[in-house]
């Protein structure tokens, strides 16, 4: 009997490829993600060392000119904060996205699998099924030579 051969095998394997795809991109959108909440958390500890900054100037007896430039630094590491944060959200909404691509990925690549392994069951029953009539076969011809 013919060895099983999937007829829709290389759709299955482009689907897959297109999940790992899938997956590798969201990988990449994650690690950006996290690259910018690190940049948030350095913005947030700048701020903090601005602050100290600040009253160490101001304990060591500092003009009016040095205390104008921490509102305005301040102000641009908000703004810059803010500035990630509506990058933050985008990346979230382009994961949704994905996300959601990711799951039609697997149910594609899991329908095509499990209608490999139906036929492959078919196939070896239908195998098995030939042996076993070929077998049959042979011990009635030996029973026959017997006689």
């Amino acid at each position: 009997m013919k060895k099983f051969k999937f007829k829709l095998e290389a759709l299955l394997k482009m689907r897959k490829l297109k999940e790992d795809q899938c997956k590798m991109e969201i990988g990449r959108l994650q690690t950006r993600k996290v690259e910018l909440e690190n940049e948030i958390h350095n913005q947030n500890a700048g701020i903090d060392e601005a602050y100290e900054s600040q009253e160490a100037t101001v304990g060591a007896g500092a003009t009016g000119l040095d205390l104008k430039f921490y509102p305005y630094f301040m102000q641009g590491k908000r703004a810059a904060i803010t500035s990630l944060q509506s990058q933050i959200s985008e990346l979230d909404e382009v994961l949704r996205e994905k996300f959601e691509e990711l799951k039609n990925h697997r149910a594609n690549v899991k329908v095509l699998e499990e209608m490999k392994e139906k036929n492959r069951k078919a196939h070896k029953k239908a195998s098995d099924k030939a042996m076993h009539q070929k077998i049959e076969e042979q011990v009635m011809n030996w029973n026959q030579f017997r006689k």
